[in-house]
């Protein structure tokens, strides 16, 4: 199985189990101690341990925009997927650059299933989920 579909069945599965695709929900529920910041422009959000407690560091720039949901989302595949591998994750680059399209990938599966949740549909094209959420521009 590809690891894309490994990602959509993980967010199905914690979709189900939570009874939501919302990332705050989930990091409620897991527990994951979230703390808005003045930090650097980049990045807008950082995971931590405090010992083997999670938390997720987010920018106040991103407080009160809908990118947050993606933001989250993003950071909580490095809590549920990548827990316990921050020191090789912070040494080794090849892994941080798969770690982070994997989170990525997780992010926009999350968003997506968020968006068909609150409107009923699939979006119409990926400009609504960049409007909804704040997405990345990807190009024309």
């Amino acid at each position: 199985m590809t690891a894309t579909r490994e990602l959509n069945k993980l967010v199905f599965a914690i979709g189900k189990r939570y009874g939501t695709f919302d990332p705050f929900t989930w990091a409620d529920k897991l527990n994951v101690q979230i703390y808005w910041k003045e930090v650097a422009e980049k990045p807008l959000a950082e995971t931590l341990y405090y010992g083997d407690t999670p938390i997720i560091m987010m920018s106040n720039t991103i407080r009160y925009s809908n990118q947050r949901y993606f933001v989250l989302a993003h950071e909580l595949c490095h809590v549920i997927e990548q827990d316990g591998l921050t020191a090789y994750y912070s040494s080794n680059m090849r892994f941080k650059d798969k770690s982070e399209n994997s989170a990525d990938e997780f992010a926009m599966t999350v968003v997506t299933n968020l968006y068909i949740e609150e409107n009923g549909h699939l979006p119409d094209t990926y400009k609504d989920l960049r409007y909804n959420y704040g997405l990345q521009f990807l190009g024309n």
